[in-house]
């Protein structure tokens, strides 16, 4: 794993082309009736740096979690029944194939070297696993009852390269990790 000093994580998350970005109970858990089991600030400032400026494919549920499309990024929606949307930063696509293109397309417009962001839910990380290099989970440490899960990372295909712990503290009711899981 790398030095926490030396670990610059804007710099390392461009070295990849699909990565997943998660919030994740010890059991899996990623969600609860449309909504996180959990709010801790760290995580969701982590989220909005790390995908700050890229674009980020997520299923219907997951979109119609936020309050607004997610500022200074293209929301790609993975939807079959969701109508095309008038907003600027917000695309509708029938299937991953065709969200990972509308994104590629978006990324080759600038220039810029970025990863394409998979964030949630459940079936959106699950049909995604085969086609990320990079996954960047922040593991809640408790665990929760939930309707939407995150696959295990299994098997010799990751390696975990660098991780940060954070206590649990008046903001935060439990303890978590920041952990960057790249594919060997």
């Amino acid at each position: 794993m790398s030095e926490p000093d030396s670990f610059d994580p804007r710099a390392f998350h461009a070295q990849f082309d699909v990565a997943m970005i998660v919030a994740c109970s010890e059991n899996g858990v990623i969600g609860r009736e449309g909504d996180l089991p959990w709010h801790l600030p760290k995580d969701l400032r982590h989220f909005m740096r790390s995908t700050k400026g890229c674009p980020v494919i997520m299923g219907r549920k997951t979109f119609d979690s936020l309050d607004k499309p997610l500022h200074a990024r293209l929301n790609i929606v993975v939807s079959r029944t969701m109508p095309d949307s008038e907003h600027e930063l917000v695309r509708v696509v029938r299937d991953l194939d065709e969200a990972v293109e509308v994104a590629r397309a978006s990324i080759c417009e600038d220039g810029q070297d970025r990863p394409i962001w998979i964030a949630g839910g459940g079936t959106i990380y699950t049909q995604s696993m085969d086609r990320c290099d990079l996954i960047v989970r922040t593991l809640v440490e408790t665990q929760v009852d939930g309707d939407a899960s995150f696959p295990a990372i299994e098997g010799e295909d990751w390696v975990l390269g660098h991780a940060e712990h954070h206590d649990a503290d008046a903001q935060h009711p439990y303890s978590f990790r920041f952990e960057w899981w790249t594919r060997h």
